[in-house]
């Protein structure tokens, strides 16, 4: 009988240590659970970092390549845009009357190539506001004797984002020193410097 008793007794203290571990295991399970859940956001947030990116990269190659065909258009500076500069109403389009212009008359190249600029920055712009949140662009040319250079800072205002976020902080790094303190506060911006 007394090897009974060991063994019930034995057991008893079995019963009391598998439980510990159960509630062990269960914190671990959930404190894995949580952190599983921290990087699957954070997972998330830089995805959509990317993605603007790729956006960005799409729209600054469509303005480059606008501007590496209307070379006068950029070296007059018609390729400029400020922040808050907005399309018409209507689509910009180039008038057929300057389908017929000789372009060897400098009043008639000026012509040609204004029309041509600003239908280009009428269409960047509003690709710009149709795919970025609350997207705008600020455009400075710098045309040199041997380089022609375009800056582009592309902005949005990302709703969901706090202002102490990082992603946050280091979006307004990029923004241009064009930006009173306010309007700083408020974007995100994206730079890209395109050689044209």
């Amino acid at each position: 009988m007394n090897i009974f008793k060991t063994k019930s007794a034995a057991s008893g203290l079995q019963r009391g240590a598998s439980m510990i571990e159960v509630l062990v295991a269960i914190l671990l399970v959930s404190v894995g659970l949580l952190g599983i859940a921290g990087l699957s956001g954070a997972t998330f947030s830089y995805n959509k970092v990317s993605q603007m990116r790729l956006t960005g990269i799409a729209l600054v190659n469509d303005l480059a390549d606008r501007a590496r065909v209307n070379v006068y258009g950029y070296d007059r500076g018609a390729y400029d845009i400020a922040l808050g500069d907005d399309f018409e109403s209507a689509a910009v389009t180039v008038p057929d009357a300057n389908l017929d212009l000789d372009p060897s008359v400098p009043a008639n190249a000026i012509t040609a190539a204004d029309a041509l600029a600003a239908a280009d920055v009428d269409q960047f712009l509003r690709s710009v506001r149709s795919r970025l949140p609350q997207g705008d662009a600020v455009v400075m040319s710098r045309p040199g004797a041997t380089a022609r250079d375009l800056d582009v800072w592309l902005l949005w205002q990302e709703p969901t984002t706090d202002a102490g976020d990082t992603l946050f902080g280091a979006g307004q790094e990029n923004c241009p020193s064009s930006l009173t303190p306010d309007e700083q506060a408020l974007y995100n911006c994206m730079y890209f410097k395109v050689g044209l």
